[in-house]
């Protein structure tokens, strides 16, 4: 019987077989450290598998779907489908901190909690998945296990083609939201001082306009009293004085309202109107003093504007301002002609522009830089603070504000304003 003579396994094979398990031991390690970095991130992370509705994607494509957010309107039951489908597989130790859940093993299930606070986004993740977009992002809120609602950037990316995992992280935003409330009341109530104490500097102005119907008021009605006197009496005549008081008493009450609400404490409220109204409003504020200084006042408005979309106390605010520094840029200065003109248009990218040019002194080049800064003012007794707060204003309404020596003398300023969006 013949033997069979074993070869013996070479020593480079038992070199690649101890190099092999070398490998397949640093891949664990490393796999743990990874692992263990990524429970230590600062930020809440979740990884989920999207394996059931990339294949449903799939299908939908080769069917001939290509307008998928339509079609899951059309489909609402897709989008609770896929909140079932999607299943997180694992999560760091700030997702559990973030739900206050108890342990990880509470979020490792179906992804329907995240969106428990805003079922819409579920659709908006799912629609930037189907159109092959990297990444998505969305400050949203989250509803945590304890009833909580967490203001959160919320971020998804999605895993290459070949891949069926994702990851979504959570960054919690509330403090810097609350933060950000805080500088909007803050910011709001500086200009609503500045506004109390721009109508201080008008009062004369403002007891010159309630004054004139109040005048014509009491002119009208001792005018009806002479003419019930009268064994003639005219009950035409009557009608004619009681309408007059009638509508000068809605002036006055008109007037009165204006100015209420320029000096009302208010949250900022976006309404749609006519720039030429509010001009003609900030005007009632000014006119006596413009009147009293024999300052000529030259108004073209634009036809058509298209309506501009903010605050009209705010903006009737910026108008008021700059009308007062005309006012008094001309009342200080030693000029010929005293003139200001006002102009509202239509800008060449479809914005609403108002100008107001004086015949005043102008700025100084050197202060042209620095005459939107906070506390920077030319005036003796002024406070600095008006034309900034106007910047703030109009920036905060998408708009800007410029301000130019005119060519033929005097300050020029010029704001604009975006056109709304069309629907």
């Amino acid at each position: 019987m013949a033997r069979v003579s074993r070869k013996p396994v070479p020593l480079i094979d038992a070199e690649f077989a101890s190099n092999d398990d070398r490998m397949s031991w640093d891949f664990v390690a490393s796999e743990g450290e990874y692992r263990k970095l990524i429970d230590h991130l600062p930020v809440a992370l979740w990884q989920v598998d999207m394996r059931g509705v990339g294949a449903a994607f799939d299908r939908l494509k080769a069917e001939g779907v290509t307008d998928i957010a339509t079609y899951l309107d059309q489909h609402p039951e897709l989008v609770e489908l896929g909140k079932d489908m999607v299943r997180v597989s694992a999560v760091n130790r700030e997702a559990v901190a973030l739900f206050r859940a108890s342990s990880a093993a509470e979020l490792v299930r179906p992804v329907r909690y995240i969106f428990e606070a805003t079922p819409d986004m579920a659709k908006r993740v799912m629609v930037a998945h189907f159109e092959g977009r990297r990444n998505y992002r969305e400050e949203t809120r989250i509803a945590a296990f304890d009833g909580t609602l967490v203001d959160v950037l919320f971020t998804v990316t999605y895993g290459l083609e070949e891949l069926d995992t994702s990851l979504l992280t959570m960054f919690d935003i509330s403090e810097r939201l609350k933060t950000e409330a805080q500088l909007r009341q803050l910011q709001a109530d500086y200009t609503r001082a500045a506004r109390i104490s721009m109508l201080g500097e008008l009062a004369t102005s403002i007891a010159h306009e309630v004054n004139q119907p109040l005048t014509a008021i009491v002119t009208n009605a001792e005018t009806c009293l002479r003419w019930l006197a009268r064994d003639d009496v005219s009950l035409a005549k009557l009608e004619q004085l009681t309408t007059r008081v009638i509508a000068n008493a809605r002036r006055a009450g008109d007037i009165i309202q204006r100015i209420r609400g320029m000096a009302a404490k208010h949250e900022p409220e976006r309404t749609s109107f006519d720039l030429n109204d509010v001009v003609e409003e900030a005007l009632l504020f000014v006119r006596h003093d413009i009147e009293s200084w024999r300052i000529d006042l030259s108004v073209k408005y634009g036809a058509r504007l298209p309506k501009v979309v903010g605050d009209r106390i705010q903006l009737q605010q910026v108008v008021v301002n700059l009308l007062v520094n005309s006012v008094q840029a001309i009342s200080q200065g030693s000029v010929s002609e005293r003139r200001i003109d006002l102009r509202t248009a239509v800008g060449g990218d479809g914005a609403t522009t108002f100008t107001i040019h004086d015949t005043g002194p102008g700025i100084p080049e050197e202060n042209l830089g620095r005459i939107f800064d906070s506390f920077f003012t030319t005036k003796d007794a002024g406070m600095g603070i008006g034309l900034a707060i106007c910047q703030s204003i109009l920036h905060g309404h998408g708009g800007s504000i410029t301000a130019s020596n005119h060519p033929d003398g005097g300050a020029q300023f010029r704001f604009s304003l975006p056109a709304p969006p069309a629907h």
